[in-house]
């Protein structure tokens, strides 16, 4: 029977890991990347999310790995050259559009992190845990009539663009890979002309090659003073440097983030983009929590392990 292992069972599904261990040998146990490491060449499959770094470590001709069960579209934790040397299948969400549709969990919470920035919601109710009732400290912004510019209108990117259509936002969209755009959305043929117009970003692009840093420090300097930015999609599609300079100067009045670059490294390291929202009110982050779904979890788990099993039956 083939032998599967999971390092980061708190990342999957109950149904999910059922129906794995229904159809194979299944190791669920919480490891650390190095355990991992050491354990996971003697395994023939291996399921995992961005918990998890699959390095040419283990990706080798010692290697007994088949096959990498991954329900993400990104995959920059995975050294994709390295499986492929290897001839090691990865199973992936990336391209699967038709399911895809059905999975909302990062455009809500796209949503979510521009009101809770917006709004101050985190630092009010911080207050109101600390007995005080005041609203004057906390008066925000509405997003009403605001003009928002959306980089990648995909599947994500369309689910952002309707809901702010019908918060009464002026949506503007860039992504040159795609010809119609939703209603109430105007399109935009120049990048930098959108970071011009538009008064808050949002990015929804995959990490390619050639968008690795898209939001760089001549990007930044484009946009208008006071900008508020929004990503959901990967970390280095911001420049952490420019970034953070956008932050200290004023340039960007405040950003809202659900992804870092080297993101792996927090816990053992310091990040800047911490530090500085330690000390800082206008920064939100939080951990990678896209996704992170009861509804999304399920429907990814099944819907990957589904097609790996029917593959290797």
């Amino acid at each position: 029977m083939t032998r599967i292992l999971c390092p980061e069972p708190e990342s999957f599904s109950k149904k999910g890991l059922e129906y794995a261990s229904e159809n194979a040998e299944v190791t669920c146990k919480s490891l650390t990347q190095k355990q991992f490491d050491n354990i996971a060449p003697d395994y023939d499959d291996l399921l995992i999310r961005f918990n998890t770094i699959i390095g040419e470590s283990i990706l080798n001709s010692d290697s007994k790995i088949k096959s990498i069960i991954s329900p993400t579209t990104g995959l920059d934790h995975i050294d994709l050259e390295a499986a492929k040397r290897n001839k090691v299948k990865v199973y992936h969400l990336r391209g699967e559009k038709s399911f895809l549709k059905e999975v909302s969990g990062t455009a809500e919470l796209t949503i979510g992190l521009m009101l809770s920035l917006l709004r101050k919601i985190p630092q009010s109710f911080e207050a109101v845990k600390k007995g005080e009732w005041e609203p004057g400290p906390f008066r925000g912004n509405e997003v009403s009539k605001k003009k928002i510019g959306v980089v990648g209108c995909g599947r994500l990117g369309v689910k952002v663009s309707r809901v702010a259509v019908a918060l009464g936002m002026d949506v503007f969209a860039y992504d040159p890979n795609i010809s119609r755009f939703p209603a109430g959305v105007t399109q935009i043929n120049s990048l930098m002309k959108l970071l011009s117009k538009v008064d808050i970003l949002t990015l929804h692009t995959p990490l390619l090659s050639d968008t690795k840093h898209l939001i760089s420090t001549k990007e930044i300097e484009q946009m208008k003073d006071g900008v508020v930015i929004i990503n959901t999609s990967r970390g280095s599609i911001i420049s952490t440097q420019a970034f953070l300079d956008g932050l200290e100067k004023g340039k960007i009045k405040g950003a809202a983030i659900d992804v870092m670059e080297d993101e792996h490294s927090i816990g053992k390291t310091s990040h800047l983009l911490i530090d500085y929202a330690n000390n800082h009110d206008n920064l939100l982050i939080t951990p990678h929590i896209g996704g992170a779904t009861y509804e999304s979890v399920e429907k990814t788990d099944l819907f990957i392990l589904k097609k790996y099993f029917s593959e290797v039956e």
